[in-house]
């Protein structure tokens, strides 16, 4: 999740009780970048995890929020760390790319949240890498993707990318049903008639 925070420019609400200036444009960013930060963390909490961590407080403040989240999974540190690390290098995708990009997502959130930090470009490669190779259909995914990386990739751009190509894809199969469904013809009159 703090990959995802930073990538999209939040992370500093989150660790930061003010904004970094009194000037009303800046006082107007922040407070939209915290609506923005909480709106975001808790579309990628679990129902349960928002029950025991949501009340009047974090949900109008990101810091308040984060503090929550960090003191319930700092707890679990040192017992998560070895198991959520094995379940991410033993993760690759081996059909579905919907339920791979929702996996990698929940492990990247539990990566954040226990303090294993890598760089944001090798993770971010490391989704690509984790891609199953034995089906070629993805190959010119990952081989344009790559290709078109710049140094300020992230894991949050490689799965937006992804779901993108899977919204592309599915929308031309169902464009391509559409068009194959049923053929028209236009019923047949009768020219005989006198």
């Amino acid at each position: 999740m703090d990959v995802e925070l930073s990538a999209r420019g939040l992370r500093e609400v989150c660790h930061r009780n003010t904004a970094p200036s009194s000037d009303p444009s800046t006082l107007i960013e922040w407070n939209q970048a915290n609506i923005e930060a909480v709106q975001l963390i808790l579309s990628r909490l679990h129902q349960g995890i928002i029950i025991s961590i949501v009340d009047a407080l974090t949900v109008k403040s990101a810091k308040a929020l984060w503090a929550k989240i960090t003191i319930k999974f700092t707890s679990k540190t040192v017992t998560n760390r070895g198991p959520t690390w094995v379940h991410w290098e033993c993760l690759k995708l081996t059909g579905n790319i919907k339920e791979y990009i929702k996996e990698c997502s929940n492990i990247l959130f539990d990566i954040s949240g226990i303090g294993i930090s890598l760089p944001p470009d090798i993770m971010a490669y490391s989704i690509l890498g984790k891609i199953s190779r034995e089906s070629s259909q993805y190959d010119h995914i990952i081989d344009s993707m790559v290709l078109s990386m710049n140094s300020n990739i992230n894991p949050q751009h490689v799965l937006d990318k992804l779901s993108e190509l899977l919204r592309h894809k599915n929308t031309k199969r169902y464009s391509q049903k559409r068009t194959r469904a049923v053929p028209y013809s236009l019923p047949q009159t009768n020219s005989h008639i006198n």
